[in-house]
């Protein structure tokens, strides 16, 4: 009885140890991302300043990058919960994720490859360009002990309109978003002849190009990187607005959500006489109402929308589905810019075919009968055409 005691006690000791050293290894490679990192998103801002398109663009820096690193993690505990025996997602590689977190939007700062004259260009080839940076630090990513080609895909892949992978499990999708890879690593060796970089397929393809500009792909390696994707886009959806009110450029984002007073046709109404400020460091506040700073409105749209949000991931075990729950702060306020903001994240959650997944709109507040009825009428007709367009569950309460 002593001995089988004392052997459990050893085998708990054991696993608390090894507990506690993975958790030090985790966070060694956390620091070492954050550390590789942050000259990129620094230089990113600087970058920024040089483009009226970037003004009113939400904060993709090192707090965001900190941040998705978490939400990913808790993204990849509902995946892995929710993934029986899926043959298009693996479970997940938690130490290459956090890499790729940190890293997925260095290209921000526009690479070292390319001139940019127009800051939307720059911001829709940013997820190319992190990758490039993952190369172009691969002794170092290496270390880490991850696969230093599958990080670039990651970072390549976390958005689906640059990497042009809208169906984690098209394969004919994967194909173009690889040719975009060696496009630009070609396009960097050109430029910079004396410091090549090489971006390795071979982990997820047999052989060369097959027939038709297709590869021929090993299905469990690109289910492995499907889900880390999946993951990494979730992750990357559920920024914090709220807590995290910032540009770009490193200035302050300030929602006056009691501004919004009537309904409105469309989201450009909605936001129309909005009082929405961006303040910089000297303290000065410029309105999104100013000819030349929001012209087409939709720093203004994004930025009521997001700062209206709270949003996780969870696994639903009544369904056994992977659950994108959104929280709205402020019911009544900008409901059409909310309402785009939250299509924005259906949208990566819809890249994820071939998986179980549904979506909730938790409304916090208390609000009299009468609101209650008006934004129940809001949310119903619009959780019923997402559910309709997605095909997967959204609902709400409230």
């Amino acid at each position: 009885m002593f001995r089988r005691v004392l052997s459990s006690l050893l085998c708990a000791w054991l696993i608390l140890f090894a507990q506690v050293v993975l958790a030090a290894d985790f966070d060694a490679v956390t620091a070492t991302a954050k550390n590789l990192s942050t000259p990129y998103y620094e230089h990113a801002r600087e970058v920024a300043k040089q483009f009226v398109e970037l003004k009113t663009y939400s904060d993709h820096g090192t707090h965001h990058a900190a941040l998705v690193a978490v939400k990913s993690q808790e993204a990849a505990d509902a995946i892995d919960a929710a993934n029986f025996g899926n043959v298009y997602y693996s479970s997940i590689d938690r130490v290459e994720l956090q890499v790729a977190a940190f890293m997925h939007d260095t290209g921000m700062d526009g690479g070292r490859f390319k001139v940019y004259t127009d800051g939307n260009a720059l911001r829709k080839d940013h997820s190319l360009n992190s990758a490039i940076h993952v190369l172009e630090n691969r002794e170092a990513i290496a270390a880490l002990g991850v696969n230093v080609d599958a990080v670039a895909l990651d970072c390549m892949g976390h958005s689906k309109s640059c990497s042009g992978v809208r169906d984690l499990t098209s394969h004919e999708q994967w194909t173009d978003c690889f040719n975009r890879i060696d496009e630009a690593v070609a396009l960097y060796n050109q430029k910079f002849p004396a410091a090549q970089i090489y971006f390795d397929k071979s982990t997820w393809t047999t052989g060369d190009k097959y027939s038709n500009d297709v590869y021929k792909f090993n299905r469990e390696t690109l289910a492995r990187s499907a889900a880390v994707i999946a993951a990494l886009r979730l992750g990357d959806a559920n920024r914090e607005a709220a807590k995290f009110p910032y540009t770009q450029c490193g200035e302050t984002i300030e929602v006056d959500f009691d501004s919004y007073v009537t309904p409105a046709k469309d989201w450009h109404a909605e936001i129309a006489k909005a009082k929405i400020f961006i303040v910089d460091d000297n303290g000065t506040r410029t309105s999104l109402l100013t000819q030349g700073v929001d012209t087409n409105g939709f720093g203004r749209m994004y930025m009521a929308g997001e700062g209206n949000l709270s949003m996780s991931c969870k696994y639903n075990p009544k369904t056994q589905n992977v659950r994108e729950v959104f929280e709205i702060h402020h019911g009544k306020s900008f409901p059409l810019s909310t309402q785009n903001c939250i299509e924005e994240r259906l949208g990566e959650l819809d890249t994820m075919k071939r998986f179980p997944v549904e979506a909730h709109i938790k409304i916090l507040g208390d609000f009299s009968k009468v609101d209650k009825k008006k934004i129940a009428r809001i949310y119903s007709r619009y959780c019923r055409d997402a559910t309709r367009k997605h095909q997967f569950p959204v609902t709400f309460d409230i």
